[in-house]
């Protein structure tokens, strides 16, 4: 049976956008922090991608995403944090930010979106199939994996970083008494 716990920390978006008001240099250094964090888990999951192509057909080059590249795969997972506001078209309807995450990490090339995701949402498709038969597994093949094997210390780690967010925010709360 297997155990899933949630972690949800409200109000850090607003809390690292305050802070890059205050004192830039602090939230550079809360994403230098941030990303020696995850440095095990982004070395990971850029392992867990094949040099070469997986497929024949992704060694050759196709439309906007060219032939597979294995070190721009590799080059293409990165750690971000995201504090963007939504766009006009989403306030509208409601929304604060663009999305939930705050701490992430991506693939940013499209092979290597490809080549992680391909069955998530059909594991019946062709690519997701030639995958599975050639030794890659299911969908979520490097970055979902790499995170899991790092999971605990990284949550602990990462909570700290948000308590450090908070805790420099809340120093710099000026109280007006009204006088």
């Amino acid at each position: 049976m297997k155990s899933t716990i949630s972690i949800e920390v409200y109000g850090v978006k607003a809390a690292l956008k305050e802070v890059n008001k205050i004192n830039p240099k602090l939230r550079r250094e809360f994403t230098k922090r941030y990303k020696d964090i995850v440095k095990p888990v982004i070395q990971q999951a850029k392992e867990s991608f094949p040099d070469e192509p997986p497929l024949s057909r992704m060694g050759k080059p196709f439309k906007h995403l060219g032939s597979w590249n294995g070190g721009l795969v590799a080059k293409g997972v990165t750690a971000k944090i995201n504090t963007r506001s939504a766009r006009k078209r989403n306030i509208e309807k409601g929304a604060v930010y663009e999305s939930i995450a705050t701490f992430l990490i991506q693939q940013k090339t499209g092979w290597g979106s490809l080549y992680d995701m391909a069955g998530k949402k059909n594991s019946n498709s062709i690519m997701a199939r030639n995958l599975e038969t050639k030794g890659f597994g299911s969908a979520s093949r490097a970055m979902w994996p790499a995170y899991e094997s790092h999971k605990s210390e990284i949550d602990i780690a990462v909570l700290a970083l948000c308590d450090d967010v908070m805790n420099e925010v809340n120093r710099n709360l000026v109280v007006d008494d009204g006088n």
